[in-house]
């Protein structure tokens, strides 16, 4: 099953640089066996769109989709995020991966969510179809 459409949102502290960040999707995917080559999008909230971020968009060859704070907002999450306190936005990883998956007309069936050392949280959706 090397064909599934996966979407990861993140959300980080500022302080948080490129390795971290590329360390953290590479234990997540493991841990899900989940390709690197499977991943559509790197999802954040559109203020998190760092050069960090972007190095590791290059370094994987994988794009990053943005969102708004009405588009965050707007999303249904499981989980009560920190980033409703400092940012007032339900969530930045897990909504921003459903809104990736979303703009890609995937049907969404399963979301699993990490925090790696609590600066980085990671958040993937998988369409419906992949898990059959």
């Amino acid at each position: 099953m090397n064909n599934r459409a996966v979407y990861i949102g993140l959300g980080f502290h500022s302080d948080v640089d490129a390795v971290e960040i590329e360390k953290a999707i590479h234990e997540f995917l493991e841990e899900l066996g989940i390709g690197q080559n499977e991943v559509k999008g790197l999802c954040t909230v559109d203020f998190k769109n760092t050069e960090e971020l972007q190095e590791v968009s290059a370094k994987f060859g994988i794009p990053i989709l943005l969102f708004t704070r009405d588009e965050i907002n707007s999303v249904n999450v499981r989980s009560r995020s920190a980033a409703m306190d400092v940012f007032n936005i339900k969530g930045v990883a897990e909504p921003c991966a459903i809104l990736g998956a979303n703009r890609n007309k995937c049907k969404i069936k399963f979301v699993k969510r990490k925090s790696f050392n609590r600066r980085i949280t990671l958040a993937v959706v998988l369409k419906e179809s992949d898990l059959e």
